[in-house]
């Protein structure tokens, strides 16, 4: 049997207590669930998901957690949308994380686009597998999800069975028989049918106009939910997202062309990446850029990033003779024509 990674728990600003590990080293990505249910530790004993993970952790580390209610996170909090942020930012904090990537999918990718909306200033890149905005168009959009989502009224065992055969294409059978075991494992029928009764009043269409970090938003073909027109409209919606089809109709990353979409995620991890670092600045130099153009003073810079006053002294000298510019105000007017600032938290500006 694999050992699964160490499981850490951290507590949230409302008290729930969030299961979560990291793995890989480097830049952070933080992964949230497949849908509303997952665990932690039984992930690990698949095959697929762990050599997926293992994979994605191999040039950078990879921050997975499980929301409340759900796996090994506090099973008596109920999940919300907001209460989804919450967990993120938890997270985050439990791993000292400044800024980071964050990969949403199915009902997951709603608070990792709320949170990215809520926190533009911490989230570096965005990639959203099979995401959606409306819940309502998400559901009206499958007939097949609509047929799956009334067995979860009379039986969640049954339904299990239903939703991990269409997540996998019904191409492979011992397969989705192990996927919907996961599921059990990671909720119960009672936590799935308050989600979904909470996600019917869901939409964070407005909100995607606020998305100002790289997106890059991935969507099966042949995906039973959301359909392709969903995810066509979802990245029209988000300012400059690109948007790439996958062949097929699996709903998981981690069953299929695993090499191929993680050489999809790496490369736009790469390329946004020299994107929101012009002018050969390292990504100390951006994070520096962005508070100094938020109105940190240089002490609230240091503090912030946890490093010396004269550190961020030194770093804005090397970026003031990149970017060719003499003064903040100058450089304020730089960060936001190339758009390194897209908000000011105001609860460390001093």
């Amino acid at each position: 049997m694999t050992i699964a990674p160490r499981i850490s728990v951290t507590k949230t600003r409302d008290g729930v207590d969030i299961a979560y590990y990291g793995i890989g080293r480097g830049a952070p990505l933080v992964y949230l669930p497949w849908g509303i249910v997952s665990h932690v530790a039984q992930e690990w004993q698949h095959r697929e998901q762990r050599h997926w993970l293992k994979r994605i952790a191999s040039k950078r580390r990879v921050i997975r957690f499980d929301h409340r209610g759900t796996g090994l996170s506090d099973r008596r909090a109920p999940f919300t949308v907001q209460g989804g942020v919450v967990d993120i930012d938890a997270v985050a904090g439990a791993e000292g994380l400044q800024r980071f990537a964050l990969f949403g999918q199915l009902h997951s990718s709603v608070p990792a686009m709320l949170y990215a909306s809520q926190f533009p200033q911490r989230v570096s890149h965005l990639v959203l597998w099979c995401g959606f905005a409306d819940y309502g168009e998400f559901l009206e959009s499958s007939p097949p999800l609509q047929a799956a989502r009334a067995a979860a009224d009379k039986d969640w065992d049954t339904y299990t069975e239903l939703i991990a055969q269409q997540a996998t294409g019904w191409t492979d059978g011992t397969h989705a028989r192990k996927l919907a075991a996961y599921f059990r494992e990671g909720a119960t029928g009672e936590h799935y049918l308050r989600c979904i009764d909470h996600f019917q009043k869901i939409d964070i269409t407005a909100k995607l106009l606020e998305l100002t970090m790289p997106v890059l938003v991935l969507q099966p073909r042949e995906a039973a939910f959301p359909t392709l027109e969903v995810g066509k409209r979802l990245a029209a919606a988000i300012p400059g997202a690109r948007l790439v089809v996958l062949e097929g109709a699996n709903l998981l990353p981690f069953f299929g062309h695993v090499d191929a979409v993680a050489a999809l995620l790496d490369q736009f991890l790469v390329d946004a990446d020299t994107k929101q670092r012009p002018e050969g600045l390292t990504e100390r130099e951006v994070e520096i850029l962005e508070r100094l153009a938020g109105g940190f003073s240089n002490q609230g810079i240091a503090r912030e990033l946890s490093i010396s006053t004269r550190t961020v002294e030194r770093h804005i000298g090397n970026l003031y003779l990149k970017i060719g510019v003499h003064n903040r105000a100058q450089a304020t007017a730089y960060a936001i024509r190339k758009g390194l600032v897209s908000g000011i938290d105001t609860r460390s500006i001093s």
